[in-house]
């Protein structure tokens, strides 16, 4: 079971984007746990979840947010802003799930 967080400013913008990663996960047989917070929930997350996902809005504070949580940093991860746009769940869920597989 991957647990996959998905962060942006409020939360809300990335609420389709889970939806679309659920679906594909459904689809492709990957058992995960998926959903958008607001970045301001970090501290919850970072040792709760597998991956946290970055949405493109707050790709510029992906260094920040590394160095905050430097034993964590190799969870993070910028959504491709073209995926993001596509709202392309299985790419992003796939991307995901590679960068999970690495950590492991």
């Amino acid at each position: 079971m991957y647990k996959i967080a998905l962060i942006c400013e409020h939360g809300a913008s990335t609420g389709l984007c889970v939806q679309k990663m659920i679906t594909a996960a459904k689809t492709m047989g990957v058992e995960a746990e998926i959903a958008s917070y607001s970045v301001t929930q970090t501290d919850d997350l970072v040792n709760e979840v597998d991956v946290l996902l970055i949405g493109p809005q707050l790709s510029y504070r992906m260094e920040a947010l590394k160095s905050s949580y430097p034993e964590r940093a190799n969870k993070f991860a910028a959504i491709n802003p073209m995926d993001f746009g596509m709202m392309d769940g299985a790419k992003i869920l796939k991307d995901a799930v590679a960068l999970a597989g690495k950590n492991k």
